[in-house]
């Protein structure tokens, strides 16, 4: 009877380890499945066959935090580079140039010293400042673009990162109830790791094993995401992102990771102080002029006026010709101290001084500009670099995971092989054994 018993406990091991790599072969093409094996062992007592003692996923902890790591920091690249890109191209376009807008105005006033009493050369000083006005206003309106849909995309993060926090949650309720009742939690612990890899995506991540089965998740700053089975809900506020979890509040900023840390870097280091500069070189801009401007005097005779209003807080998105000015108020007439010491008019209408004035004055006007354009470039190739990098340490993060968790055909049918022989063996000695027992009855 022991041959027998030795052979059946041999048959059920063999038939385990052939559902479990069937079950392999089968998910070989679904995404975060971990290939299971069956693991044996010799049974207690001499010559008594052996024991199924558990169907194992084969799982690295270290590689699967490399592939939530080198995912989160590929998100917030690639979420910084989808705005800073744009920003670059908006500002660096040279249909929106603010140096050529700038010398077309200093070409006008340039035009104009030949005949500075004709109305018309006046008037192209007006139009050339329109045409400058126009492209201003096309930056800020891409720029507030920017600004919208940068807001409407983090809502739409906040919401799927809600509902993939949640699904976590309830994935950890699952396990604890299946562990408990010692019943299979490898698919669910599956699935849990795929939605754990897609909300590394999107916040950096820390993670923690508790002894039930369950797993806590937290930004790399500690605010908590998922606790065993309470979840946390991810709002935003304009461009302000916040985590909250059972009664409780955490800010995430640009540090927080993934693509919400791209997205946030967009927003505080890119689009956000590439209008503050834009603001300071328009303002600059538009005071220098009005300031030469007051230096000089129209075709009446009269102290110039401003050719620019603006209100300060929004210098880009409000900036304007005066609506008082007219050609012929244009003060391109030199001004100079009379022996009262009173500051006149030093010429008639032909006389053009305080247009050399005018174009000296703006000439380093479009200095910061350039500058900007250049940190753009240059922090824009460099987050690209970054994505390289990032997308590479990702896929050989993924191929680690898929080497040593993944399902090997070639591999999976050699175990195929080895246990329909172990299985077959194990029936021979059925067989042997029962043959063996009917010899032994025919000779009484």
């Amino acid at each position: 009877m022991s041959m027998i018993n030795n052979a059946i406990s041999g048959l059920n091991a063999a038939n385990v380890a052939l559902t479990v790599a069937g079950q392999n072969v089968a998910n070989a093409a679904v995404e975060g499945y971990s290939r299971q094996t069956a693991n044996f062992e010799t049974a207690g007592s001499a010559l008594s066959g052996v024991n199924v003692v558990s169907v194992e996923r084969i799982v690295d902890a270290f590689l699967n935090d490399d592939i939530w790591r080198t995912s989160s920091a590929l998100g917030y690249y690639e979420g910084k580079q989808s705005y800073l890109g744009y920003i670059e191209e908006l500002i660096g376009t040279e249909t929106l140039n603010f140096n050529d807008a700038i010398t077309e105005i200093s070409h006008s006033f340039s035009a104009a010293a030949t005949t500075p009493d004709s109305l018309a050369y006046r008037q192209a000083i007006i139009s050339a400042s329109e045409s400058f006005l126009q492209d201003l206003a096309q930056m800020n309106g891409a720029i507030e673009g920017q600004l919208n849909q940068l807001s409407l995309e983090m809502d739409n993060l906040a919401l799927n990162s809600s509902s993939t926090t949640a699904q976590i949650a309830e994935l950890n309720s699952k396990i604890i109830d299946a562990e408990a009742k010692h019943l299979p939690t490898a698919e669910l612990k599956d699935n849990r790791e795929l939605l754990i890899k897609e909300l590394s995506g999107a916040i950096g991540i820390a993670i923690t094993d508790r002894d039930n089965g369950s797993l806590d998740i937290s930004t790399l700053s500690g605010a908590p995401l998922v606790i065993g089975t309470k979840a946390a809900e991810i709002t935003v506020s304009g461009t302000t992102v916040s985590a909250e979890i059972v009664g409780q509040s955490f800010q995430l900023n640009d540090q927080v990771g993934g693509r919400f840390g791209g997205l946030i870097s967009a927003d505080t280091q890119v689009i956000k102080p590439t209008f503050e500069s834009l603001n300071t070189l328009v303002k600059d801009f538009a005071d220098t002029m009005n300031t030469a401007l007051s230096e000089g005097f129209d075709l009446n005779g009269t102290a110039g006026i401003a050719l620019f209003e603006y209100d300060p807080v929004n210098p880009v998105g409000t900036i304007n010709i005066n609506p008082l000015i007219t050609p012929d108020q244009l003060a391109l007439i030199g001004g100079e101290f009379d022996g009262g010491g009173i500051w006149v008019a030093a010429g008639g209408t032909g006389d053009n001084a305080n247009i050399a004035n005018i174009v000296a004055s703006i000439a380093d006007s479009g200095s910061g500009f350039t500058s900007l354009v250049g940190e753009l470039g240059i922090s824009s190739q460099q987050n690209i670099n970054s994505i390289l990098t990032s997308t590479t340490l990702y896929d050989n993060a993924i191929q680690a995971r898929d080497s040593r968790s993944g399902v090997n055909l070639d591999e999976e049918a050699a175990s195929l092989i080895h246990f329909q022989q172990m299985y077959s063996a194990n029936a021979k000695v059925i067989t042997t054994a029962d043959q063996m027992f009917n010899s032994l009855l025919n000779m009484f």
